[in-house]
């Protein structure tokens, strides 16, 4: 993504970041599947039908969550996204539109291994732990943040990967680092898998680090 869209996109979280409540008590399974229901009247047809892959009960369930299931500012969440999709269409962004792929590749990745329970992992490369600010508060107690000479965290690692393939960053013992040649191959046989199962829905793993320049 270029570096305008970036900060664009990171203005977007950290505004609905601000917007959110705090945590509530979790809605009973009837009072949820109600609240769906009313997101879906006040977004109408025309958004429903416009993105109906994303725009399933647990796309609007996660807003309601993150908002407390105030179906008002679920709504509003979901909308704001759905312009957002609308301008940056994440889901048509190939390897080869990206600008300065190398350079941004090196910094955020999918690595050619899942965890332990078959999930695929998100590996991004930050100057600071700006994540923490971008986590809704009814979320934040579900995310846990593991450090490299944490006992703890080192544990956490080992029950999630096998380590001979974990970046040594992360508490693994892979130091060979990211093969960009090997990598971009990779992506591109992927955009080409993604041209005919765009709409699949995956458990992504989310791993992120400080920038070894800091």
């Amino acid at each position: 993504m270029p570096s305008s869209s970036y900060s664009q996109a990171m203005s977007y979280l950290f505004k609905t970041r601000i917007e959110a409540t705090p945590p509530q008590t979790q809605a009973s399974s009837e009072e949820q599947q109600r609240k769906i229901h009313e997101v879906r009247e006040l977004l109408g047809d025309d958004l429903l039908t416009e993105m109906p892959s994303f725009l399933s009960d647990g796309t609007i369930r996660r807003f309601l969550r993150a908002r407390n299931w105030n179906t008002e500012q679920a709504t509003k969440a979901v909308k704001e996204t759905i312009k957002w999709r609308r301008q940056y269409k994440p889901d048509e962004i190939c390897w080869d539109d990206l600008a300065d792929r190398e350079n941004g590749a090196r910094k955020a990745y999918l690595p050619d291994y899942l965890d332990k329970n078959g999930r695929k992992v998100f590996v991004t490369i930050v100057s600071m732990k700006i994540l923490k600010h971008f986590i809704e508060p009814a979320m934040h107690d579900k995310v846990k943040f593991v450090y490299t000479k944490s006992s703890e965290s080192q544990r956490i690692m080992e029950d999630l990967f096998d380590l001979d393939k974990l970046e040594s960053v992360f508490g693994g013992r892979n130091t060979s680092g990211l093969d960009i040649v090997k990598y971009a191959d990779r992506m591109r046989r992927q955009d080409q898998f993604r041209g005919c199962c765009k709409n699949i829905n995956v458990n992504l793993l989310y791993l992120t680090t400080e920038s070894s320049s800091m």
